[in-house]
């Protein structure tokens, strides 16, 4: 955690002396508020989204924050302005937020709340009438390509991280700026990873170049969905190259996938990944099973506070993801959990009011033939069982989408009582 606190505090500062390599770059000013607030430092990070937000760069979740720092400095009528302005011209609809979020507090006095709201509230409905069809969402795969475009100049660069900052990062789409500021960091430490492990990406190219070839599939699945969940949406969907760090999140951008995370398969050496690398990453094929699993995150209203939570939102994801997709992104830990699930049953029973989520979830390595995340397996198991005895199908799945007793939803499954 020091280690983690020294990084940030290196950013901040050398973010907020000015972004690396004399390039005003809006997405790092973002990056380096948001590490300010997130230390307790809201005149710092009230400055660096104010140069953030002078750039072209935008976001929903920035104009959030940026709202926010102001509010909590008790500059109410720039904190105000913000959110006007991002209602009116960049269809902020983060109702949550609104709603949630202590700093607003005093703002919501202000006759001018509830205008905020409505807007936002309209920019919701609109979202969903836009993306609410399996046919009309956006498969987005460009910054694949821009991304080797830029790895073929690495070699002859002065500076590589640079480099990748500048033509990758910073000009990449929407969803690969959400990437970088949730998964990648910045070109650095990118580049890093890269040459961490030169072979496997070396070696990747052409497989993750194929991602744009699974759109037919990906789209008949969101089409069998829809056919389950008439509420669906569908966001735009992102296929990225990351640090090997994460192989699908969902943001409100959308959907976005670290397709090198699938890059294995004949000719790509694996003695650079380490054990949880070695368990993490899988074929090209498998990518319609994991774009399926992060829509169902997107459809998801959860609030996971335990490691029952935790396992429940992940593994309903897989399950529901099972019903209109073939094949699993994790298969090893569903042969283990098979192989051993009453054992697995009494340690996660036994586990699973408290917050710790090692050996369960996120963990890392596996401990000798045990695979890491064997908490996705739980909660699938749970699911599956919830909706087996459910004689409404689709109200199963709504149900599953919107739990807010998760004690609840695993005793109406029945799955802890059965041997």
């Amino acid at each position: 955690m020091k280690t983690i606190a020294l990084l940030h505090a290196i950013v901040l500062a050398s973010a907020l002396a000015g972004p690396a390599h004399g390039q005003s770059s809006g997405r790092a000013w973002a990056s380096a508020a948001d590490v300010a607030r997130d230390q307790n430092k809201p005149h710092a990070a009230l400055e660096a989204y104010r140069k953030a937000a002078q750039s072209a760069y935008a976001s929903m979740v920035m104009d959030y924050k940026y709202a926010a720092t102001a509010a909590r400095l008790g500059r109410t009528e720039q904190a105000l302005g913000i959110l006007g302005q991002a209602v009116a011209t960049r269809q902020f609809r983060l109702l949550d937020e609104l709603a949630q979020e202590d700093d607003f507090a005093a703002l919501r006095a202000d006759p001018r709340w509830a205008g905020i709201v409505a807007s936002a509230s309209a920019n919701e409905r609109a979202y969903r009438a836009a993306h609410a069809s399996p046919e009309e969402f956006r498969f987005i795969s460009s910054d694949i390509a821009r991304f080797w475009t830029v790895y073929d100049k690495l070699d002859g660069a002065a500076d590589p991280g640079a480099l990748l900052e500048r033509e990758y990062l910073d000009g990449g789409s929407v969803g690969l700026q959400g990437f970088v500021h949730m998964r990648i960091n910045n070109g650095a430490s990118l580049y890093r990873r890269i040459s961490k492990h030169a072979q496997y990406y070396r070696a990747i190219r052409a497989n993750t170049l194929r991602a744009a070839s699974f759109e037919p599939l990906i789209r008949a699945d969101m089409r069998r969905f829809k056919a389950l969940y008439p509420e669906a949406l569908f966001p735009d969907i992102y296929f990225v190259i990351g640090r090997l760090s994460a192989g699908g999140t969902a943001s409100t951008d959308g959907l976005l996938i670290g397709t090198e995370m699938y890059g294995r398969g004949p000719g790509v050496p694996t003695g650079e990944l380490d054990a949880w690398l070695q368990a993490g990453t899988a074929t090209i094929d498998t990518l319609p099973a994991i774009v399926t699993h992060e829509l169902m995150h997107f459809q998801q209203r959860l609030d996971p506070q335990t490691l029952l939570g935790h396992a429940i939102k992940e593994g309903s994801c897989d399950f529901l993801a099972s019903l209109v997709t073939k094949g699993k992104f994790n298969e090893a830990i569903y042969r283990y959990g098979y192989a051993n699930e009453a054992q697995l049953k009494k340690e996660f029973l036994a586990a699973m009011d408290g917050a710790d989520l090692n050996r369960w979830l996120y963990s890392g390595a596996p401990e000798g033939d045990r695979p890491a995340d064997l908490g996705y397996f739980m909660g699938f198991r749970i699911a599956e069982a919830y909706y087996k005895q459910a004689r409404d199908k689709r109200q199963a799945i709504v149900d599953m989408l919107h739990i807010t007793d998760f004690k609840r939803f695993l005793a109406e499954s029945g799955y802890a009582g059965r041997p």
